[in-house]
């Protein structure tokens, strides 16, 4: 099944802040997946643990701080997907978009289709959290 999803947020914060969080292992850790090998540099391999399985991921792309783009496969089930996240300066804020683009099997593609928002709401709020304690 094809999976092509695309998410937008408006976040009330720098790009620099954003980049940040997307580009640092703990911040990952904290509103995506468990990770301990995350480094923002193209070639990095790195696991992130969801509930019941393991996500594979590269770092195909990067360009600070404006686009980062991941390889990413679920236990080998489904060939490789490509998550990409592209930041732009809004106002004084962040405009976030997310696309996630692959071919998954039913289950996974509504679990990723599913999945995004939730994610992204788990981002802007770390992020308020970090800016209400900073």
């Amino acid at each position: 099944m094809k999976l092509d999803v695309a998410y937008e947020e408006l976040l009330p914060h720098p790009i620099e802040a954003v980049w940040s969080q997307l580009t640092d292992r703990a911040g990952n850790s904290d509103w995506l997946m468990t990770t301990d090998d995350f480094k923002a540099e193209v070639g990095c391999r790195f696991r992130m643990k969801r509930t019941t399985a393991w996500v594979d991921a590269e770092v195909l792309e990067i360009q600070p701080p404006r686009r980062m783009v991941w390889s990413w496969s679920v236990d080998d089930v489904n060939p490789p997907s490509k998550v990409t996240f592209m930041l732009a300066r809004e106002g004084e804020g962040t405009r976030l978009r997310l696309r996630h683009v692959g071919e998954f099997d039913p289950v996974d593609a509504g679990l990723f289709r599913e999945g995004w928002p939730g994610r992204i709401t788990a981002l802007a709020e770390l992020m308020r959290r970090a800016a209400d304690n900073g």
